[in-house]
């Protein structure tokens, strides 16, 4: 009997006495990793049930895509011409039960993989589920490659593993393409480069500068190719925007969209920062966000970064504000194009906002950004967006924005072009079909050269 079997019963008595899954789950380990695993079994299952997110014709290629906080580029993707048929795995839903195999220690990079006990590990994993799980992608998906944004992630190495094994390789279509010029993101590739060096099969990238990176960690040249970023096309595209209404916010009001971060990031590498940084920037930036909040007729956003560590502290400091907090992968493009002004900081976001024409304010001052400055992305330097040097005068240029006041110049527009062409390499509406297309061309030579 399947644990799925037995706890779905159980589960319903326990709530009708009021008990919920998750208290359940804290009572014992042994039921946590029961309901861990009647959830990956039942996400499995439906995965298979309800095929592919977008389907294609005959003479197209199959992809499976490894969804890892990368929901606006699989929107891209599926939404891209062509005749290839995509289906969209969520690692969340499936790697549910994936700490009772990797104890901390092996996790992440804190180890190399697949070096001493992880080796043990990754062949309890595998038996317990990876093996199965290639062998019925590749059965009844019939997928000619595997798509992800990275192939650094622990869980994923061995599915690659053993795909490979059935003759199907892994491309990486890698979603970072903002390389700050530091000496933290120098060791990271240092790490990377001696704990988890590239094992997919190709590697398609944003510009030219995280192509360098990644041939800094290991990857040979004759494996990479700079393409640009599937989730530009959105911009190009104004047929494939939502409404307000359909992202909950009000029609016909001024809209102001920050997006905040962790108060150490862009500076650690895996291990928090005790003095976090950026915390007075941060708390300056969101007072601002706040006080326009109550003193206009203004709907304010805080979009929180997917991964934020940080999120419960930023909720609980709004509570009560007239500011709605958002996080997840999927709606930062979404804000954007809807938004009357963005702030930002240190985000990919603030790039992909340059490719509107709309009054962009980079909130970046004060002693730690200028300790720091050396080592951030040069947004602060592109001539793309405004940059107040307090919080007055982010407070000045909120309300001169939402006044008209703040419309890029054309030699801002021009400087905007300039900058998104060094990071989103051949942005114009159509890259997400280049990707699929060039991954279809490397699928048929894989094919050719496996067998």
């Amino acid at each position: 009997m399947t644990p799925t079997n037995v706890l779905g019963p159980l589960i319903e008595r326990l709530r009708a006495r009021g008990i919920t899954i998750s208290r359940l789950q804290s009572m014992h380990p042994s039921i946590d990793r029961a309901v861990r695993i009647a959830r990956r079994t039942l996400y499995t299952r439906e995965f298979f049930r309800a095929g592919p997110r977008r389907r294609g014709t005959p003479d197209g290629k199959t992809f499976v895509i490894f969804n890892h906080c990368y929901d606006l580029d699989v929107d891209a993707l599926c939404a891209a011409d062509g005749p290839h048929t995509l289906w969209v795995l969520d690692p969340f839903k499936l790697f549910t039960d994936v700490l009772y195999f990797f104890p901390p220690e092996q996790r992440d990079l804190n180890c190399v993989y697949g070096a001493g006990a992880m080796r043990e590990s990754i062949a309890g994993f595998k038996a317990a589920y990876i093996t199965e799980l290639a062998q019925r992608l590749r059965r009844e998906t019939h997928l000619d490659a595997l798509i992800t944004p990275s192939d650094v992630f622990y869980y994923l190495r061995p599915l690659i593993e053993e795909l490979r094994a059935l003759g199907v390789p892994t491309i990486v279509q890698d979603k970072e393409g903002t390389i700050a010029p530091s000496a933290m993101m120098e060791e990271h590739a240092r790490v990377m480069a001696d704990r988890y060096p590239p094992i997919a099969d190709h590697y398609y990238f944003w510009n030219e500068t995280v192509r360098d990176y990644w041939r800094r960690i290991g990857a040979r040249d004759e494996v990479m190719t700079v393409l640009g970023q599937p989730r530009s096309d959105f911009f190009f595209h104004a047929d494939r925007w939502p409404s307000k209404t359909a992202l909950g916010l009000t029609e016909n009001r001024p809209l102001v969209v920050a997006f905040t971060y962790d108060a150490d990031t862009y500076l650690r590498t895996t291990e928090a920062l005790p003095d976090r940084p950026w915390k007075q920037l941060r708390d300056e930036t969101h007072a601002a966000m706040r006080d326009l909040a109550r003193e206009r007729d203004v709907e304010v956003v805080i979009k929180a970064h997917p991964q934020q560590v940080e999120l419960a502290e930023v909720v609980d400091e709004f509570a009560g504000d007239p500011v709605k907090v958002v996080a997840g992968a999927n709606s930062a493009s979404h804000l954007i194009v809807r938004a009357d002004v963005i702030v930002g900081f240190q985000s990919t976001v603030m790039i992909e906002a340059m490719l509107t024409t709309k009054p962009v304010i980079y909130a970046g001052w004060g002693p730690a950004h200028r300790k720091y400055e050396a080592g951030l992305v040069p947004i602060h330097h592109s001539g793309g967006c405004e940059l107040p040097d307090s919080r007055a005068d982010l407070d000045r240029m909120l309300r001169a924005a939402l006044d008209g006041q703040l419309a890029p110049s054309p030699e801002m527009l021009r400087a905007r072009r300039a900058f998104t062409d060094r990071y989103f390499y051949g942005a114009d509406g159509s890259v997400s079909k280049r990707v699929l297309d060039a991954a279809a061309a490397f699928a048929q030579r894989f094919s050719a050269t496996y067998r």
